[in-house]
């Protein structure tokens, strides 16, 4: 499989071939627009789409396909995997130049995690709720290595960066199953007893271990999941903090953690010991934050997508949150994913989804 990192001026040429023009500059009104995925190259100042699937047949426009969330493969840059909302899963390994699917039983339904080996970039691990599967071929071919077989929903599922490189996956009924076997075999490895939303594994510290909850906030584990501690006492002071939006761990710097809940965003420089919270543009809990991004080169460089009133808007701070700037969105959808290129800065990736309806 060759995987190419693509020249910017190449980049470029091939946004022009979409054929949606760039945009610029504050608010967008909800449900207006094409879903799928965008990028910017100057950091959110414009957008074009990049929602482009070549087949046999030609070029396939799936704009349409809800973005429920990115995945990053930790070896490669160039490597994202679009976890649609009901069109299966996407993946690119040109920088979202183009799209490919994989056929068999990825290609169509909700796709709920993705994690990529952190020593075999060919070996992906995907769930779509109710089974996780594992590709050992780059997603030529995929097999079953785990059903859910009493009624819950696989949410998450990750992979230790250090060896013995153990596969987790967490359930919407508070189970956490561990495999050392890569899939073949599971475990229950810890039952937290509530609705676990999300899960994920410091790249910096061997060992260590966080899950975020549908509403009481983020768990840390120090013993690969044995144990788990709420990271709550700070948190619960405010009105919605334990509700969770999003979370992220800096790659670059250890210790350091960024978590959205309804209330705002908080930022720990302790691995999740003390929280702050930094003061928005807008009052607490009065946003719905759906997408959340940090330069990974330059923390004081954050980004962040969030609704009010039926209206989505782009905001970014370049000074660490003392001041925000808002730049309109490209789509009315809901803007429900942020990535900011490990090695480019300047490439911001979007992804919309359609709001579901009554």
């Amino acid at each position: 499989m060759k995987k190419s990192f693509l020249h910017i001026g190449l980049f470029l040429a091939a946004l022009t071939l979409v054929g949606q023009g760039c945009v610029s500059s504050s608010n967008t009104d909800v449900s207006a627009g094409p879903a799928g995925m965008f990028v910017s190259i100057d950091k959110g100042e414009s957008w074009q789409a990049i929602s482009l699937l070549p087949d046999v047949a030609g070029t396939k426009d799936v704009s349409s396909a809800s973005v429920y969330r990115l995945f990053e493969d930790p070896q490669d840059s160039s490597a994202m995997y679009w976890a649609t909302r009901g069109n299966g899963l996407l993946y690119s390994y040109d920088d979202g130049k183009s799209w490919q699917q994989p056929t068999g039983p990825l290609s169509s339904g909700f796709i709920y995690g993705v994690a990529v080996h952190p020593k075999d970039k060919c070996t992906i691990y995907a769930s779509n709720g109710s089974f996780l599967y594992r590709s050992t071929d780059c997603n030529r071919t995929w097999v079953e290595v785990h059903r859910d077989a009493v009624g819950s929903r696989i949410t998450s599922v990750i992979i230790n960066p250090f060896p013995p490189y153990q596969v987790y996956m967490a359930k919407n009924n508070g189970n956490i199953l561990e495999s050392e076997d890569a899939g073949i075999s599971w475990k229950i490895k810890y039952f937290l007893g509530q609705r676990i939303i999300d899960m994920f594994v410091d790249p910096n510290t061997e060992n260590r271990l966080y899950l975020a909850t549908e509403e009481n906030g983020i768990y840390r584990s120090l013993d690969s999941g044995t144990t788990w501690d709420a990271l709550d006492t700070q948190l619960k002071g405010f009105p919605g903090g334990l509700e969770y939006r999003r979370f992220m761990l800096s790659v670059s710097t250890p210790d350091v953690l960024y978590y959205v809940s309804t209330y705002g965003i908080h930022v720990s420089e302790d691995g999740g010991n003390s929280w702050k919270t930094l003061n928005l543009i807008h009052p607490p809990g009065s946003a719905r934050i759906f997408g959340f991004a940090v330069n990974p080169n330059n923390a004081k460089e954050m980004y962040y997508t969030a609704t009010i009133n039926e209206r989505s808007t782009f905001y970014k701070t370049v000074d660490g949150g003392e001041n925000w700037i808002t730049k309109k969105l490209p789509s009315g959808q809901i803007p429900t994913a942020l990535r900011v290129h490990p090695k480019n800065s300047e490439w911001i990736y979007l992804g919309f989804t359609v709001p579901l309806t009554e």
